[in-house]
């Protein structure tokens, strides 16, 4: 037990924070979205460099997105592991 103890507290800490708990990207995401929202409200093209900030801005929203993403996939796979391994415990207790 103390070892499944031991295993389910390094696993804890190597989950870090949750996406939903990560304020920086959040406001990143709706930093960029309110950019975004300024750029396209803008009465002209500047050159195509309005255009071309807006395709920088929708790849920035992406990659921001997909950071959200593998971070919740890393720790839904920990979690499945700390279930695992706490029905592993409940098992052997019995």
């Amino acid at each position: 037990m103390r070892r499944t103890m031991l295993v389910l507290g390094i696993l804890a800490l190597a989950v870090g924070v949750h996406a939903q708990d990560d304020p920086e990207m959040n406001a990143a995401e709706n930093d960029l979205k309110s950019a975004k929202s300024h750029l396209q409200s803008a009465p002209h093209d500047y050159a195509g460099h309005r255009k071309e900030a807006l395709e920088h801005v929708d790849k920035a929203l992406t990659n921001v997105r997909e950071g959200l993403a593998a971070n919740q996939k890393k720790e839904n796979k920990v979690e499945k592991k700390e279930q695992r391994l706490e029905r592993k415990d409940e098992r052997l207790k019995k």
